[in-house]
């Protein structure tokens, strides 16, 4: 029997068994294979789903999606350019009627019409409005769930130009992603800031592109970055981190006077502290991290040009993912992982 993991909404979870997605019109049938865990489920573990609707629960979360098309209509065939057999990473955002959108894994109930929608379990139905990229078979599936933070960073990066500097606060999996697409896009030094349990993050951005790295809490980060960057301070800071909002303001210290800011983590309290004038006295420009590139990042890796094993961090089947979710939510005492997947099929 077919299993999906359930959140309730209240920091409980349940392994359910579930009957397989019927085949509907306009619809695919997805065999998941591996599906990767990132922040934004831990919070909605807690309850607080980061999507525009606030989610819904119960439902079936993951939304860093790898699997085959196991069925598929000819109207899904047509629209999503994939055929059974295919190797797909999913879009997590799904165009609907009227301009709106879902979001699988958080704005989908596990009673609606059966297709479970989320990527923790092993089956889920593709609606029309999604969108699907094939993948290579060469890899494992775990190594290709990188796909879905990798085109959401890729957009991130984009205003920092060729030759300029560009700095990474949070060396988490988006960040890590983030350092790889900057260095396909041809920027120039890349400083990866993060603290001092990100050791191995901060390593692994070295061997993924990083020139350098700077420990907030062991270092003097603004006499790093100014020795890093000529004196100039970054052109670019990207701030990834998530969790509190201090890094917002770490952000501000780091970036040149006329250089940019980029605001994608996703933080769980609003900011206190910050000085907003600042932003016209040094003529800085703000910009927001919401794009999504998946054709971009499922070429880059089926190209070759993403050290995927590098960023596959541990992987657990379904059954361990009470073990998953605290090594992604860092309560392993001990232990890191630059990334946690769940290894479906």
């Amino acid at each position: 029997m077919p299993r999906a993991i359930v959140f309730n909404g209240d920091e409980t979870w349940e392994l359910r068994e579930v009957p397989k997605p019927k085949l509907r019109p306009g619809c695919a049938v997805l065999r998941v294979e591996a599906v990767g865990i990132c922040h934004s489920d831990v919070d909605q573990f807690r309850g607080h789903a980061p999507v525009p609707s606030g989610g819904v629960f119960p439902t079936v979360p993951g939304h860093e999606i790898v699997g085959r098309i196991e069925q598929i209509s000819p109207d899904a065939a047509a629209e999503f350019g994939v055929r059974e057999g295919d190797r797909v990473g999913v879009r997590s955002y799904v165009r609907t009627a009227g301009g709106r959108s879902r979001v699988y894994g958080f704005d989908f109930p596990v009673d609606e019409a059966s297709g479970q929608f989320g990527g923790y379990a092993d089956y889920m139905e593709l609606v029309p409005g999604s969108e699907v990229q094939k993948l290579r078979d060469d890899l494992p599936a775990t190594e290709l769930t990188v796909y879905e933070c990798l085109s959401n960073s890729a957009t991130f990066v984009r205003p920092a130009q060729p030759g300029e500097s560009l700095l990474v606060l949070g060396p988490g999996h988006m960040g890590l992603a983030a350092i790889v697409a900057a260095r396909a896009q041809g920027v120039g030094t890349i400083i990866a800031v993060g603290l001092s349990r990100d050791r191995l993050r901060l390593d692994t951005a070295l061997r993924v592109g990083a020139d350098h790295t700077v420990d907030l809490e062991g270092e003097d980060p603004v006499a790093r970055v100014a020795e890093a960057t000529g004196g100039r301070m970054a052109d670019v800071v990207l701030d990834v981190a998530s969790g509190g909002p201090g890094s917002f303001i770490t952000a501000f210290e780091l970036v040149r006077p006329g250089g940019k800011v980029v605001a994608a983590g996703m933080k769980d309290r609003p900011l206190d502290g910050f000085d907003i004038n600042q932003i016209p006295l040094r003529n800085l420009t703000v910009l927001p991290g919401g794009g999504v590139d998946l054709s971009l990042a499922c070429s880059m890796i089926n190209e070759g040009k993403v050290p995927t094993a590098e960023l596959a961090g541990e992987s657990f089947p379904l059954e361990r993912f009470e073990e998953a979710l605290a090594l992604a939510d860092r309560r392993v005492e001990g232990k890191d992982a630059v990334r946690v997947s769940l290894e479906i099929a």
